[in-house]
């Protein structure tokens, strides 16, 4: 009987996913627009000389008096003629530009069912292309710090959070007696809810980046060409990276939840898999573009901050589980988790501190350009709010942590905990209008 049972729910499974698969594989009529096919010069090229015409080839024709093509050399200036259009060919003369790198930018309306289409794209003459330039004016009602702090978050939450937890919790489980982890389902449900923020900030950001460069309206957003932009731009290939890492990550969450015999090694999994998406974040930041040395020291940065921020959430959430156990044992399992924590904190701060000191030397052309620039006085009222939270991790280190490891009672230490807490998740939202900002000079 269990086994028909079991047999029929599995043909039910197996029916559900086939049709699910049709209906994904299933061609869509309704959306028919004219798509690029083929470019010259392509999207990505660096050519020797540069081109006197530009060609492009739609997947259908197009209405000529509605078609729209922009060619911005190294100077911001348009090198596009009067487009000439022939059938689904569209072709441009380009007056004679310079060594640099071009921002192709079109628009155009499909003969067949008016559908509006654009796309964007960058080559090179005799440098690499660099990202395609932004429209001039185009704002967005949404804020990229905004979402840069939600995607720190994030990575503090699933990333920082459940790592501290598997250095922390297994060794301390094993000093006080095999127990399961009385803050599991809080770690669980915090570390969800920063993978879904993370994931959908950075979706939100990578497509209000790709609307800022071809521009349009957001009705007609749809049918946008981004997939130059997508793979063809540190901002596209670090957004892909990430995206896949994310939904990785809430996939070892469902599987923890699921299957509470392997719950921590499962969690411990998705920790780092949330620090390794954190990679995504310096890979389209501004340090990535001075080098490997800057692109590694920017990522050991977030690693560190993420680490230290995550520990200080790990105690938040063990304490508040803890509430329900027997006092001695409650006392026991936080002064045990909060003495390895400050042990593993030390050293994220110092790296936290020498990747900003080089980042910031990197960034900063002279020392003027701190009080000079919004980039400088950013980066000055960041380093102020955080050496407050080092100072306050100082304090615990040096005077209440040799208490606690006296016998103290672990409730005196609760309001600094959440105080320094709070000072980092401020230093955090800073960290996000930073890396929004571009570095002076």
């Amino acid at each position: 009987m269990r086994a028909g049972l079991a047999s029929r729910a599995r043909t039910r499974a197996l029916v559900a996913a086939a049709c699910a698969c049709v209906a994904l594989a299933a061609p869509s009529t309704a959306g028919a627009h004219a798509s690029l096919q083929t470019a010259n010069p392509g999207s990505g090229r660096t050519l020797s000389a540069a081109p006197q015409t530009l060609e492009l080839a739609f997947s259908e024709d197009v209405i000529r008096r509605y078609a729209r093509v922009s060619v911005l050399g190294a100077h911001g200036e348009d090198l596009a003629g009067p487009p000439r259009v022939a059938g689904g060919v569209v072709e441009v003369p380009l007056r004679p530009g310079r060594r640099g790198s071009y921002t192709v930018r079109w628009r155009m309306v499909s003969s067949d069912d008016g559908h509006a289409s654009a796309g964007a794209y960058s080559f090179g003459v005799q440098v690499k292309p660099q990202a395609p330039v932004p429209v001039k004016g185009l704002t967005v009602p949404v804020a990229p710090q905004l979402l840069a702090w939600l995607q720190f978050l994030g990575v503090v939450l699933a990333g920082g959070l459940l790592t501290v937890r598997a250095l922390v919790w297994a060794p301390a489980r094993r000093v006080l007696g095999d127990e399961s982890a009385p803050d599991a389902t809080a770690a669980i449900a915090a570390a969800v809810v920063g993978a879904v923020l993370a994931l959908h900030a950075g979706t939100i950001g990578f497509l209000v980046g790709a609307y800022l460069v071809i521009g349009g309206g957001f009705t007609g957003f749809e049918h946008a060409a981004i997939e130059p932009i997508r793979a063809g731009t540190h901002a596209g290939q670090a957004w892909t990276a990430t995206t896949f890492a994310w939904l990785g990550v809430l996939a070892l969450l469902v599987a923890a939840w699921v299957t509470p015999a392997r719950r921590e090694t499962l969690l411990a999994c998705a920790g780092i898999s949330g620090l390794a998406a954190a990679f995504g974040l310096s890979w389209a930041s501004h340090p990535s573009s001075r080098g490997t040395l800057a692109l590694v020291a920017d990522y050991a940065h977030v690693l560190a901050s993420a680490l230290w921020v995550g520990g200080l959430v790990a105690l938040v959430l063990l304490a508040r589980a803890a509430r329900s156990l027997p006092p001695a044992r409650r006392e026991a399992i936080t002064r045990a988790c909060v003495l390895r924590v400050s042990a593993l904190a030390a050293p994220a701060v110092a790296v936290v501190g020498a990747g900003g000191v080089y980042l910031a030397l990197r960034e900063l052309p002279d020392p003027s350009a701190l009080v000079s620039s919004h980039y400088g006085i950013t980066l000055l009222a960041k380093t102020g709010v955080a050496l407050g939270a080092v100072a306050l991790g100082g304090y615990h280190r040096r005077f209440v942590v040799p208490r606690l490891a006296a016998g103290t009672p672990v409730a005196t230490l609760r309001a600094t905990l959440a105080l320094e807490l709070g000072i980092l998740l401020a230093v955090l939202a800073l960290a996000a209008v930073l890396s929004q900002s571009a570095p002076p000079g």
